[in-house]
């Protein structure tokens, strides 16, 4: 007993900033859904709704968008080394703010339309900048890493969420006003603990830089209006338990996996759990009478995955290429709301629409886009090179054509130019999805190339150069 103690204090203390920034960012994930279980209670205790209508959702969603929009014109703007203090509260801030209206509520008081419509844009704004912060912590990480915080707060939503809401409203209101509105220690914490070895502040892609994602923005909005369509069916896409199981279930599979196998774990794994989902979900809702909860259940584990899948890739090559993963995460969470949310209104609108053509386009169109974005980068290093500067990619085609000179394969190139920037062989194997054993293997069969025995003698030779 002692024993397995021992290793499971062990193994949280080796990945205590893991658990730490995913239950951060787990308790964002309760922020933005809270109002949405707010509005749907309160009437059972005799308290009128914040909001009556049928796209209530969207006023969050908004406010998300709009958020993470000032959010990122404000950081890129004012605040390059992140170093604001005011900006780093920003996020909880707003949204104590806005869930003080909420608290009126439950004491009684009656605020009028207007500001009650605010307050939910302001929740939703504040969710929308805690995102945008976490996004750019996550880009700092490997991505075997990046993979294991999304994962945990998935896991913590399904935790935290319903013991928030299984107490009274005014607990309720209270509890989540003090977890948001102290988010920004977390946030602090955790970047104190990154070591950043860069002398300049990380800077945004820019417009070209952008241009690089624009299939995964394409892969992005055809999924997410999938995930609207399969939500609109089952009228479950802001339940607690069904979407709380739905984003647990594969969150469980993938942080096991993503533990036990380390830097073994290929994204492979996450683009193959994702798209069976969404399919089997769509499939199950529309033409095989499957019960809606275990739809909802499909679609939003589908979801999950695909959450870890896209935000994966964009913190990766925020890792590698050194640049900020505010901007292109940002765009990635924007055009997923607006997405979803259009599906939705479209189906809701359009009732009289045959459901079967559009489930059945959308699934192909999801697979479609899918294989045409993931196939040529499965298992390939090559499509991060576009987001280098120019200083980086002409070092990196001076050193091409040494590992050319030298008769390096595809691979041993890759590992070859982490050498030479300095990469320990950990390092190496978490970046490029491999294992350590791997990484000495390749390691090896560079140093009889270049005629040299050890990291020493290889070190010093490029050292020279």
């Amino acid at each position: 007993m002692d024993r397995c103690l021992g290793k499971l204090f062990a193994f949280l203390g080796k990945n205590a900033l893991i658990f730490y920034a995913g239950i951060g960012m787990g308790i964002y994930r309760c922020a933005h859904e809270w109002p949405l279980w707010f509005n749907a209670t309160v009437t059972q205790v005799g308290v009128s709704p914040l909001f009556v209508g049928d796209f209530f959702f969207m006023l969050v969603d908004i406010g998300k968008a709009v958020g993470l929009a000032v959010y990122l014109v404000l950081c890129y703007r004012f605040d390059m080394h992140r170093s604001s203090g005011a900006l780093l509260v920003l996020p909880s801030v707003l949204i104590a703010a806005g869930c003080l209206v909420p608290l009126s509520v439950v004491l009684g008081f009656a605020p009028g339309d207007g500001v009650v419509l605010g307050s939910l844009v302001l929740i939703g704004a504040g969710a929308g900048m805690l995102f945008g912060q976490w996004i750019e912590f996550c880009g700092y990480l490997p991505p075997v890493k990046v993979i294991q915080v999304f994962a945990v707060s998935f896991v913590v939503r399904f935790a935290l969420l319903p013991v928030i809401t299984g107490v009274d409203e005014l607990l309720s209101t209270l509890v989540i006003i003090c977890l948001a509105g102290l988010s920004f220690v977390q946030v602090s914490f955790c970047f104190s603990k990154i070591a950043v070895a860069e002398d300049r502040p990380r800077e945004g892609l820019g417009a070209k830089g952008l241009s690089g994602y624009g299939m995964l923005f394409l892969f992005v909005c055809v999924f997410a209006f999938a995930y609207g369509v399969g939500g609109s069916a089952t009228q479950l896409s802001h339940s607690t338990h069904e979407t709380g199981l739905g984003n647990l279930l594969p969150s469980l599979v993938i942080l096991i996996l993503a533990f036990k196998m380390g830097d073994r774990f290929d994204r492979t794994i996450l683009y193959a759990i994702a798209l069976p989902l969404m399919t089997v979900g769509l499939i199950g809702v529309e033409f095989l009478g499957v019960s809606l909860s275990l739809s909802q259940v499909m679609v939003s584990a589908a979801y999950s995955a695909f959450d870890l899948l896209v935000y994966t890739m964009v913190c990766s090559n925020a890792y590698r290429s050194r640049t900020s993963a505010m901007l292109p995460g940002s765009c990635i969470r924007i055009l997923a709301l607006v997405a979803a949310d259009l599906a939705i209104v479209l189906m809701r609108l359009n009732a009289s629409w045959n459901r079967g053509i559009l489930v059945t386009a959308t699934i192909l169109a999801t697979l479609a886009v899918g294989i045409a974005v993931f196939a040529p980068l499965l298992g390939s290093q090559r499509e991060f090179s576009r987001f280098l500067s120019e200083g980086e990619s002409s070092e990196r085609e001076r050193l091409g054509g040494i590992a050319e000179a030298a008769g390096l394969s595809a691979r041993e190139t890759t590992v070859f130019r982490l050498l030479v920037m300095g990469k320990s062989a950990t390092e190496i194997s978490e970046e490029l999805f491999i294992s350590n054993g791997a990484v000495r293997a390749h390691s090896s069969r560079i140093y009889d190339k270049f005629g040299v025995h050890s990291r020493k003698d290889f070190d010093a030779l490029f050292s020279e150069r």
